[in-house]
């Protein structure tokens, strides 16, 4: 089981770049580069919303689910792409749990 590694341009005028790590451990990881920012997030706490060609990706705390931790914007198509990778690591780790 290994982490999957994906390189997302994000929408609107900034055209930001966005190294995104899905961990097989339960964690997202998101790299904006000319922010030089960092955010992270547990699969658990990540929910996405969508808004016609944009999805919306938000990272709410663990304790208080209004409160949002980060929130990033992505074209519908990589956050399609990002849904099916957190549920494949998602199904990898459970797999791995129950041959333990």
């Amino acid at each position: 089981m290994l982490a999957e590694h994906r390189h997302f341009t994000l929408p609107g005028e900034s055209r930001l770049h966005a190294d995104v790590t899905v961990s097989p451990v339960g964690e997202l990881e998101v790299n904006i580069l000319e922010q030089n920012s960092h955010l992270s997030g547990e699969f658990d706490q990540l929910y996405f919303y969508s808004e016609g060609k944009k999805t919306e990706l938000v990272c709410k705390d663990q304790i208080k689910r209004d409160d949002v931790k980060w929130h990033l914007s992505l074209a519908s198509d990589d956050a399609r792409e990002l849904a099916k990778l957190i549920e494949l690591a998602e199904e990898e780790y459970e797999i791995l749990m129950r041959d333990l």
